[in-house]
Formats: C-alpha cells, sequence, structure tokens
C-alpha cells in the first residue's frame, strides 16, 4: 500500500519540478523577447532620426558648405605655396621619437628644429585632407 501512494507523490513532485523550471525557462525566454523587442525599438527610432536629420535643409546646406570650404582653402593653399616656394616654418620635434606621440604629453629630454616648406606641409595633410572631403562630399545612404 505505501508503494502507490509514495509513487504518486514522487511523480506529483516531479510534475512540479517541471512547472517550475518550464516556468522559469519561459520567464528567461520572455525577458530575452522584451529586451529583443526594446533593442529593436531602439534602433528603428535612431534609423528615423537619421533620416529626418538627413533630410533636414539646414544639415544639407552645412556639409555642402563644409564641403566647398575645406576644397577651396585646400586649392588655395596649394596654388599659393606653388607661386611662393620659398615660404617655410619651423617645427619643432623630439629627437629620438622612442616616446612616441605621447612624448608631446609627458615631455622628452631632447628636441631639434626641422624646417618644412607649405608645399611639404600640404603634402603631408594629403591623406587627411581627402578624408574629410571625402566624408562631406558622400551623402548619407538612406534606409
Amino acid at each position: 500500500m505505501f508503494g502507490p501512494i509514495f509513487s504518486t507523490i514522487l511523480g506529483a513532485g516531479i510534475k512540479l519540478l517541471a512547472n517550475l523550471v518550464n516556468f522559469w525557462i519561459e520567464q528567461k525566454r520572455m525577458d530575452r523577447q522584451l529586451l529583443a523587442a526594446r533593442d529593436e525599438k531602439v534602433l528603428a527610432l535612431i534609423v528615423k532620426n537619421q533620416s529626418e536629420q538627413a533630410k533636414d535643409p539646414f544639415v544639407k546646406v552645412s556639409r555642402r558648405i563644409l564641403f566647398l570650404t575645406l576644397t577651396f582653402t585646400y586649392c588655395y593653399l596649394m596654388i599659393f605655396y606653388a607661386f611662393n616656394p620659398d615660404i617655410s616654418y619651423d617645427i619643432i620635434k623630439p629627437v629620438d621619437g622612442s616616446g612616441g606621440f605621447f612624448s608631446w604629453f609627458v615631455g622628452d629630454q631632447e628636441w631639434q628644429r626641422v624646417t618644412l616648406t607649405g608645399g611639404l606641409m600640404l603634402a603631408a595633410f594629403v591623406d587627411l585632407m581627402f578624408m574629410v572631403i571625402g566624408f562631406y562630399a558622400i551623402p548619407s545612404k538612406r534606409r
């Protein structure tokens, strides 16, 4: 007689434990779905905001003004330095350069003076200039 009662209680306990585990798993799944839905809504709002900003006439005009200003300034400087090759600039730099970029901040023991022409200074900024001009010249992809 004790066998069937014990088996019934054991079966009911296993069923309760299985229900608790299933409830816990379902709650975790719901939490993940809610987080994913929230993230999806946030991303949708970001995309909507970016597309509204891209349509804004002020943003369009300011991007074009910056692009034209940078381009014309760079072109003017190229022509100016071509007609005035005797212009030079003195800069200082660390002698050994062992500190790398941070030697400007932490200091270096010895410095040397280097003379650069205007054209050489412009040549050092060609890659940076094309990057900036490309950034402002190419419109953002609308979604």
